[in-house]
């Protein structure tokens, strides 16, 4: 039986050079999965990674995941929201880009593991930090979705003076909040070092060059993250809540 050959997705069908001119940071994706572009300006993606013998679904995925992070680059006008505004930005927004990168880099650590882990035992050194930073972020936006956040705007909210026992427990959940920030920062910062800030072997595998690539994204998305929070959420909520304190 002859069996139809699958057609390439279109994203694979474009030439190197068609699809650099499309995407802004486009070079940079292709850099660090170790696609050449010299030379390759006028052959389509699809026949760059079978003579690079790289892996076209996991290309297209992170191409597909390229796409989907233009969209949390901080919205135009952001500097000039309000808490609140920011608040439901990252609430209703980031976090579930933020927790798709780090389940991403877990499943791609795992893997990476299995293929390179004898030649490189490093690489379980970086996942017990990725284990533990996926633990932190999933405790930590849980805790900011489920209570700190609803109890930040409905302070903000509130027209009269607020009882002792809410500026009391909001100051708890700050000191909370700024502790995890800490220790994310801290995992953050082990992951860079062990991992020479994301740059991986030469002869490194798709899925070994996609597990750093996804680390820097999360370790920059991390920083935005941690950004806005501190000049627009935590800084303003810690002055009004230290004036009503004296």
């Amino acid at each position: 039986m002859n069996v139809e050959e699958k057609e390439p997705p279109g994203i694979l069908k474009k030439t190197i050079a068609d699809f650099l001119q499309e995407e802004k940071r486009g070079f940079r994706l292709l850099q660090v999965l170790g696609i050449p572009t010299r030379g390759n300006e006028h052959k389509t993606l699809m026949e760059v990674c079978t003579v690079e013998n790289r892996n076209e679904e996991e290309i297209l995925k992170e191409i597909k995941q390229l796409k989907k992070g233009t969209e949390f680059d901080y919205p135009d006008g952001i500097f000039s929201w309000s808490t609140e505004l920011v608040i439901r930005y990252l609430k209703e927004e980031h976090h579930d880009y933020t927790i798709s990168l780090i389940q991403n880099a877990d499943d791609y650590g795992a893997r990476a593991w299995d293929v390179h882990g004898a030649q490189y035992p490093k690489i379980n050194q970086v996942n017990w930090y990725v284990q533990k930073l996926k633990k932190k972020l999933e405790m930590h936006l849980s805790f900011e979705n489920q209570k700190y956040f609803p109890n930040v705007l409905r302070f903000f909210q509130m027209n009269g003076e607020p009882k002792d026992g809410m500026v009391q427990s909001l100051k708890k959940q700050t000191e909370i909040v700024e502790k995890d920030q800490q220790d994310i920062e801290y995992f953050t910062q082990r992951i860079r070092d062990l991992t020479n800030n994301f740059t991986p072997p030469k002869e490194a595998c798709t899925t070994f060059r996609l597990f750093y690539l996804t680390l820097q994204k999360l370790d920059q998305d991390l920083k935005k993250h941690h950004f806005l929070e501190h000049q627009y959420v935590l800084s303003k909520l810690k002055m009004k809540l230290d004036n009503l304190l004296i």
